[in-house]
């Protein structure tokens, strides 16, 4: 599985979605867009017009993709399978 959080620096449910995943023991790749700016055209290439952000990218083993704005936990679960 492999699961890309799209976030900004001051962000703070980007924050709390990190340490929530770290808790999980779930790795993540982490793009901040308001550093990098080939980020933030990889984010505007997949949020689907959702601006807001932590936006993430879900891509379980089989290729399925979930885009999941916000932090929604239970959301994530299932997702997850946790």
């Amino acid at each position: 599985m492999n699961i890309t959080i799209y976030s900004t620096t001051t962000c703070s449910f980007c924050h709390a979605l990190y340490s929530w995943l770290d808790k999980q023991n779930i790795p993540f790749k982490k793009v901040v867009t308001d550093d990098d700016p080939a980020g933030m055209a990889e984010f505007m290439s997949v949020n689907d017009g959702n601006f807001g952000v932590p936006f993430s990218v879900i891509e379980d083993d089989a290729g399925n993709i979930t885009k999941i704005l916000g932090f929604d936990q239970g959301k994530f679960k299932k997702v997850l399978g946790i």
